[in-house]
C-alpha cells in the first residue's frame, strides 16, 4: 500500500494548496468553504485532525478520501 500523502498533522490550507481538488472532499463532509471569509485564516492554523474532530468526521474516512484525491492528482 502507498504511503499516505496527507497526514492528520498537516494544515488544512496546506492540503488544499497542494491538492485543490480536496476542496470537494472537505465540502462533502460539511466543512466550510475555506476560500471565503475568515476560513482561509483558520485553515492555515487548523490541522486535518482538528478539522475532523470539529466537524465530527471520522478521521480515517476523511484521510482515505483526501489521499484518494491526492493519488489521482499525480
Amino acid at each position: 500500500m502507498d504511503q499516505p500523502t496527507i497526514t492528520p498533522e498537516m494544515n488544512v490550507w496546506q492540503v488544499y494548496q497542494r491538492y485543490p481538488d480536496t476542496m470537494d472532499v472537505f465540502l462533502k463532509y460539511g466543512c466550510p468553504d475555506m476560500r471565503c471569509g475568515i476560513f482561509p485564516f483558520m485553515a492555515r492554523m487548523m490541522k486535518v485532525r482538528w478539522a475532523a474532530k470539529m466537524h465530527k468526521i471520522p478521521l480515517d474516512l476523511l484521510l482515505q478520501d483526501l489521499n484518494a484525491v491526492a493519488r489521482n492528482a499525480k
